[in-house]
């Protein structure tokens, strides 16, 4: 648990009473209409000023208690995208609806870990232990514990089991490199032009019979290459 901890953060831990405290920060698309923008939150009490060093200065990070909750943080050998899931309760119905309709899908997810001193003040600034994009969001309605919100994230590893949905095509090649008076390009890419006409295309694979004069040269057309686009 020490990797990367503030030495006075890994003090406290290493303490024989031990206050933990995790902070998540949401950072939800500003340029959506409606959207909230970044959220920051722990799961302590009260309000946390500190700066997490993104650029965005101080902050604050607000308390939820009891009514936030975050699932273990898993970690393995392998290389696999773990997942984990955060969850807000005990919210008002309009809050809940107002969440659903937010462009969360890989938004970025952030958390934390601190440490508090016996006066509930942070001993250090919390570090990042975990990052990821969001995934999934559901609105729960009518729980024991009156609505909620779960949402799954991701880890970055996820990224590379996602395909880049990118076709190697001479309209995909001129869909990137476009040519104009704003363009790098003043002439097209003809890389992949002849692409398409190469598809199924036998060739003759031929071979030298004569001497190796200047005359002229039989192609043995016996053999043949099929060559296909996969």
């Amino acid at each position: 648990m020490s990797r990367d901890l503030a030495s006075n953060t890994a003090a406290q831990y290493a303490a024989t009473h031990v206050n933990p405290i995790m902070f998540v920060k949401l950072e939800f698309d500003t340029a959506a209409p409606n959207s909230t923008g970044t959220i920051r939150l722990h799961n302590g009490l009260g309000t946390y000023n500190w700066d997490a060093n993104d650029g965005a200065g101080v902050r604050a990070w607000q308390g939820t208690g009891d009514l936030g909750q975050i699932s273990a943080i898993e970690e393995g050998d392998e290389i696999s995208p773990y997942s984990i899931q955060l969850t807000l309760s005990g919210i008002d119905t309009s809050i809940a609806a107002e969440a659903a309709r937010e462009t969360y899908y890989q938004r970025p997810v952030t958390l934390y870990v601190g440490a508090l001193n016996a006066s509930d003040e942070l001993v250090a600034t919390p570090d990042v232990i975990w990052t990821g994009f969001i995934d999934t969001m559901d609105a729960v309605l009518g729980g024991d514990n009156g609505d909620s919100i779960v949402l799954t994230a991701e880890s970055e590893l996820a990224m590379f089991d996602r395909s880049s949905n990118y076709l190697y095509t001479n309209a995909q090649q001129q869909h990137d490199s476009p040519i104009g008076p704003d363009s790098n390009n003043p002439q097209p890419d003809t890389f992949f032009t002849h692409l398409q006409e190469m598809e199924d295309l036998t060739l003759d694979w031929g071979k030298r019979k004569g001497g190796s004069g200047g005359g002229t040269i039989d192609i043995d057309t016996s053999d043949q290459v099929d060559v296909k686009m996969r």
